[in-house]
């Protein structure tokens, strides 16, 4: 005969991770393989659900088949530029977040400032690659 458990004998429900439908996705584009295989790690260890892309034009390719909440970009790819990218992409999903990064913080913070886009200098630190990504999705941070 099966033991029936109550509530008082029952084993404690094992909290379980997110899914990982429900984790929020962001694209990294960065044309320097290290720079986003490490931007992305520190990101997927925060929570998220990262895609990396080299160039624009394989970040499209996943931008077309993937559903994105933001899209973290270098404005230099060595080929079409971030913003290019940006304009495709929220033609694509104008619902995505878009935040720029370039080693060249001078002018292209001048340009992001002044259209209100979100920025962040190179080089720059992991903890405010996630701080930023957080704060452009309003979540939580991360302890």
């Amino acid at each position: 005969m099966a033991q029936i458990q109550s509530l008082l004998n029952r084993p404690a429900a094992v909290e379980k991770a997110a899914p990982k439908s429900l984790r929020q996705r962001v694209l990294v584009v960065e044309d320097e393989l290290i720079i986003g295989e490490i931007a992305a790690e520190a990101l997927t260890n925060a929570g998220f659900e990262v895609f990396i892309a080299s160039s624009a034009e394989e970040a499209e390719v996943i931008l077309a088949g993937v559903s994105i909440d933001v899209l973290f970009t270098d404005v230099d790819l060595g080929g079409r530029d971030g913003f290019d990218l940006a304009q495709s992409a929220l033609f694509l999903q104008p619902l995505l977040s878009v935040v720029f990064t370039s080693g060249r913080s001078r002018t292209c913070h001048g340009m992001c400032s002044s259209l209100g886009v979100p920025f962040l200098p190179k080089p720059y630190r992991l903890p405010e690659l996630v701080e930023m990504i957080e704060k452009v999705l309003d979540r939580e941070p991360t302890q």
